[in-house]
C-alpha cells in the first residue's frame, strides 16, 4: 500500500506542476510577452516546488492566489520534499494533493477562459 501511495503522489505532484505552469504562463505571457522564461527562471531557477515563495513575487503572479491557496502550494513542497527521502506518505498527504489538483485545475479553466 505504501508503494501505491508513493507512486500515486508522484503523478498528482507532476499534474499539479502542469497546472501551475500552465497558470503560470498564461499570466507571464499577457504581462512580460514570450520573455517570461527568461524572467521566471532567472527570479526563481529551476525547481518549481522549491522556489514557490519567490516565484509568486512577481507582480503578475501575486493577484493569482489567494494566502490560503499559496500555505497549500507550500505544503506540496514538503511532500514533494518527503518522496524524495523515501519518507512514507500518508493518505491524508494524498487527499491534500487531489484536492489541491482539482482547485488548480478549476482555476486554470477559469483563467484561461477570461
Amino acid at each position: 500500500m505504501e508503494k501505491e501511495l508513493m507512486f500515486k503522489s508522484y503523478m498528482l505532484l507532476f499534474e499539479i506542476e502542469v497546472a501551475l505552469v500552465n497558470i503560470i504562463e498564461h499570466e507571464m505571457i499577457t504581462q512580460y510577452g514570450r520573455l517570461w522564461r527568461q524572467l521566471f527562471f532567472v527570479k526563481c531557477g529551476t525547481d518549481l516546488y522549491d522556489n514557490l515563495p519567490l516565484l509568486f513575487r512577481l507582480n503578475p503572479l501575486q493577484t493569482i492566489f489567494t494566502d490560503h491557496e499559496l500555505h497549500d502550494l507550500c505544503i506540496l513542497a514538503d511532500i514533494k520534499n518527503a518522496l524524495a527521502t523515501l519518507l512514507p506518505i500518508s493518505q491524508d498527504d494524498v487527499d491534500h494533493l487531489i484536492n489541491v489538483l482539482q482547485h488548480l485545475n478549476k482555476k486554470k479553466t477559469l483563467l484561461l477562459f477570461i
